[in-house]
């Protein structure tokens, strides 16, 4: 792969946070050595453990916290596009360390980080010439999602140097994760219909749903305006009309609108739209709202599930 272009390489380690650092510490190392910016977006135990290996050079170092920035994955591809645009503004290399998959991930967050997985390689590459080195804890996850990261990947770190992944899917097929279906609601299920004149009653629905469920005010008031976006989405785009589904799942509250509409492009809602533009921002809120976001779409229509937890 051109060093030229965006390298996305996957590194298994095992033996948790010391094996961790021991597979990321050379790889941060050399791009301090060449003077470039490197991000780690890791959870706050990988960070402390390579902020001890770094020791003084930790300074030079930008770290996040995965476990906040990429609860819902949809929000990871804009934050590695700031740091790009923050800190190599011409287009110069740089360095990231991005671990979205952690032991305790839900089956619908796994799915998604999959998706995240394969959109990378469609939203950066070709593009500017940097590396990202995701970490898979082969201690911590199934073999299923650690066979998965080879399809989504173009390289795999072994003892120092990047192998190809016999296993990766081409970037230049564009991956179709809104073609996949989600698993039906669980009962009980409450529905309600609306169209333009029914928005009104649509949030006083959803916000009498969510104190019913002892959501507090601060999220219900988040969930209710990601439904009010959705809605008015079906509306302008989806034929005028459209359905919201309600459910609840153990401590989360879930809320599904459907309509005739079709979403066609992969990134849909994970680009920040331009200060100068007024539409296209109903995904993208959406996505800073919610705990997790599932879009689905095809030519018979679409399927947008929002996810709001009852703790945090």
């Amino acid at each position: 792969m051109c060093e030229d272009s965006f390298r996305h390489e996957v590194l298994y380690y095992a033996e948790g946070v010391d094996g961790f650092v021991a597979g990321t510490l050379p790889f941060v190392r050399r791009a301090l050595a060449a003077e470039e910016p490197v991000l780690v977006a890791v959870g706050a135990d990988r960070i402390a453990g390579l902020r001890e290996a770094l020791e003084d050079d930790a300074e030079r170092v930008r770290f996040a916290d995965m476990r906040a920035l990429g609860g819902n994955p949809a929000r990871i591809i804009p934050a590695w596009r700031e740091f790009l645009d923050r800190h190599c503004p011409d287009g110069g290399r740089a360095f990231g360390i991005g671990e979205p998959i952690w032991p305790g991930r839900s089956p619908a967050e796994l799915v998604e980080c999959q998706h995240h997985e394969a959109l990378l390689n469609f939203a950066f590459d070709p593009g500017q010439a940097w590396h990202l080195l995701c970490p898979y804890d082969l201690d911590g996850l199934d073999d299923e999602v650690i066979e998965a990261a080879q399809l989504s990947h173009p390289l795999i770190a072994r003892d120092g140097a990047s192998q190809s992944s016999a296993g990766y899917r081409c970037a230049h097929e564009p991956p179709r994760p809104l073609e996949d279906p989600l698993p039906a609601p669980c009962p009980p299920v409450q529905e309600l219909a609306f169209e333009i004149e029914e928005l009104g009653a649509l949030r006083r629905f959803v916000s009498a749903w969510a104190s019913q469920e002892l959501l507090e005010d601060e999220r219900r008031e988040r969930l209710v305006l990601a439904v009010n976006e959705l809605a008015s989405n079906s509306i302008r785009h989806g034929g005028g009309a459209g359905k919201l589904l309600v459910w609840r799942e153990a401590d989360t509250l879930l809320c599904e609108v459907r309509d005739d509409g079709h979403i066609d492009h992969p990134l849909a809602g994970r680009m920040r739209p331009p200060p100068e533009e007024h539409g296209g921002r109903g995904l993208w809120l959406v996505n800073q709202l919610c705990d997790l976001v599932q879009v689905r779409s095809s030519p018979r229509g679409s399927v947008v599930r929002a996810y709001m937890h009852t703790t945090d």
